[in-house]
């Protein structure tokens, strides 16, 4: 890569990574580079970044989210800036579910998960970290042996799902991340979690490939190692996208002009 040729920019195929990613896409492009986008599911993108074809990628949510690929990359990679922390996996129940279910622990108990429309959880790839870990806390938890399944799709399977469950009134639960628009668009109370199937909240931080990283101008470095938001402003952002039907990059510049403050920092 020279100072000349275009930033080769790696992201998670959905929503909440992309307009997170997007960001520094847009701070890329403000300090004059030429930047390619590729995008993808978690196990097609961390090899690349790994390899140097690609030269940046975001976000990595760290130290537990995405630990198993973190552990195949981490040799390969600087970690250039925590773009933002709380970054979490939770289960969820809508808040008109009777307020004494608070725990996966409570959807064991037989009278518990008789009161549930369904006992499917719609889950998102089977890649993910969300789906893996929810897949051992069926086991943790003793929920297969009730019935309880979680089902591999992708993340437009679980937001359809919400839709049409919270339209019907159903009593369901969800696999979920903080940050993602169904947290501001539904009543959703995450399930409370005394064995620790998900990891602590963790930062969702912004990579690159060793190489790369060097050979990038020193004004480079020091803008993108300044990037720092919110699970708020990706929420924002996500609902932009999901909601009023903005492309990416265009939920991100509306986005910049709703907090010019926060942009200006990273460029002063």
């Amino acid at each position: 890569m020279t100072d000349e040729s275009p930033i080769i920019y790696g992201r998670i195929n959905e929503s909440f990574h992309q307009v997170g990613a997007a960001v520094v896409e847009e701070v890329l492009l403000r300090l004059g580079h030429e930047v390619e986008v590729h995008e993808g599911p978690h196990p097609e993108m961390y090899p690349k970044i790994a390899s140097g074809e690609h030269h940046l990628f975001a976000d990595a949510w760290l130290p537990g989210g995405h630990a198993v690929y973190w552990e195949q990359v981490k040799d390969e990679v600087v970690e250039v800036a925590p773009l933002y922390d709380d970054a979490k996996f939770f289960w969820a129940v809508p808040d008109y579910v009777d307020e004494n279910i608070r725990s996966l622990s409570d959807l064991a108990k037989p009278e518990v998960a008789e009161r549930f429309t369904t006992r499917t959880v719609q889950g998102t790839g089977s890649y993910a970290g969300l789906t893996m870990m929810g897949d051992e806390l069926l086991e943790t938890y003793g929920l297969a042996e009730l019935g309880w399944s979680q089902p591999a799709g992708d993340i437009h399977a679980v937001i359809d799902t919400v839709n049409s469950r919270f339209a019907a009134g159903d009593w369901f639960v969800t696999p979920l991340w903080q940050p993602m628009f169904l947290n501001e668009v539904h009543e959703l109370r995450p399930l409370e979690d005394p064995e620790g199937a998900f990891p602590a909240p963790d930062r969702a931080s912004l990579l690159a490939h060793r190489g790369a990283w060097e050979n990038l101008p020193e004004r480079t470095r020091e803008v993108l190692g300044r990037i720092r938001f919110d699970v708020s402003d990706v929420n924002e952002m996500d609902l932009l996208v999901n909601v009023e039907g903005l492309d990416i990059l265009p939920a991100i510049r509306e986005w910049v002009q709703r907090h010019p403050d926060t942009l200006d920092a990273w460029f002063n």
